[in-house]
């Protein structure tokens, strides 16, 4: 029997293969519940590198880094995320209005499949959903509708813990992983701060640049319809001004072709009205192109984006994400896409044996190896002539 006991507490005393298998069991439930809540999980990484900067400025001023994450969260990165929701609920209320338009719904019909008319007015909204069987059937179901909401509040909530747990202990994780599991100095320590800085830039600087554009587009467009003579008029101008952030991820034209659009739509309704108004489209062009554009890249861009990645990288993670993976690839296509780019920048030169450039004659380890705090500051200004 003492035999059997010592077996036993050899066995499980030191590292062997009953602990390897506990750890897969236990890597593959942590990977279920991961995949499980995978969009919610990059949101709250998403709000984690975004909020961080902030956070630290903050904590600076209070001297507590739990107290610096939770004004952070509470007082610039709620009240942010719940403009944007609004601003996206416009934008799509104005995306159906167009829809609902004469030529949308001429096109509609030539479709092979079914379509119903989209009324533009909230009562007509309110007649069809009355009067359809459907719809309210779907609407009595009004407990479902509740769950659902519920989920979803549930969920952002996890995605702001989340944040907030890596706001407070980012940098203790960082430094058990490096003491304990990689060490400081190996190849795989290395490439997680390379992806981190990657994701900094990616999400602090591409992502809020993005949002920076919309929300000053909109602003420019509404002031402008408010301001022009003749009625001329941005129709949709909300919706135009999220196709212009998003149009900022198309290299070399990119902006311009939004511009050139709604130019088209002014010089209409300026042939239409009075010759003489052409003047307007004119002057809007000129303070988009030699204004707007030159405070994004001058001013917004050159502050917000750190290390820069080749913008049609950029594009095709936000373009590609939401499409290959649902609502949240707007999020994961650029994790994807900053974790591949520095695998094979950096870690797979090393497995062929030949040591990785770095630009301008720069040491590739040195650059490989940026604290925590050096991530949120460094190589601001990295403005890509794309743009």
């Amino acid at each position: 029997m003492d035999t059997e006991r010592t077996a036993v507490r050899e066995r499980f005393g030191a590292p062997g293969i009953v602990w390897w298998l506990l750890g897969l069991a236990v890597f593959g439930v942590l990977a279920w519940v991961g995949l499980s809540y995978i969009g919610w999980l990059v949101f709250g990484l998403f709000t984690y590198y975004v909020a961080r900067p902030i956070a630290r400025r903050i904590e600076t001023r209070v001297g507590s880094p739990t107290l610096s994450a939770g004004l952070t969260l509470a007082f610039i990165i709620v009240p942010i995320v719940l403009f944007i929701a609004a601003f996206l609920s416009i934008a799509v209320g104005q995306a159906l209005q167009l829809l609902g338009g004469q030529p949308a719904q001429q096109l509609l019909a030539r479709l092979p499949i079914q379509t119903q008319t989209l009324p533009t007015d909230p009562v007509q909204v309110a007649v069809v959903v009355l009067q359809d069987p459907a719809v309210s059937t779907a609407l009595g179901q009004f407990g479902v509708a509740v769950g659902a909401a519920g989920a979803t509040l549930f969920n952002v909530f996890l995605a702001l813990i989340f944040a907030f747990f890596l706001l407070t202990s980012d940098e203790a994780l960082a430094g058990w992983f490096r003491t304990n599991v990689f060490g400081a100095d190996s190849l795989a320590a290395g490439y997680l701060r390379r992806v981190d800085a990657g994701l900094t830039s990616i999400y602090f600087g591409y992502t809020l640049t993005i949002f920076v554009v919309i929300v000053l587009a909109a602003v420019i467009y509404t002031v402008f319809n408010a301001v022009a003579p003749g009625d001329l008029t941005i129709p949709q101008a909300v919706l135009l001004a999220v196709i212009t952030g998003i149009f900022t991820l198309i290299p070399l034209l990119g902006r311009s072709i939004i511009y050139a659009f709604i130019v088209a739509l002014l010089a209409v309704q300026a042939l239409a009205v009075d010759t003489a108004l052409l003047w307007v489209p004119v002057a809007f062009f000129a303070l988009m192109v030699l204004v707007f554009d030159n405070v994004i890249r001058t001013y917004v861009r050159p502050y917000l984006s750190g290390k820069a990645y080749h913008m049609a990288l950029v594009m095709f993670a936000y373009l590609l994400g939401p499409a290959l993976f649902g609502w949240y690839g707007i999020f994961l296509g650029p994790l994807v896409m900053v974790v591949t780019v520095e695998f094979i920048t950096d870690i797979l030169p090393r497995l062929s044996g030949v040591a990785p450039e770095a630009p301008d004659g720069a040491d590739a380890d040195d650059l490989a190896e940026p604290t925590v705090e050096e991530t949120d500051t460094a190589d601001r200004g990295g403005e890509t002539p794309s743009d």
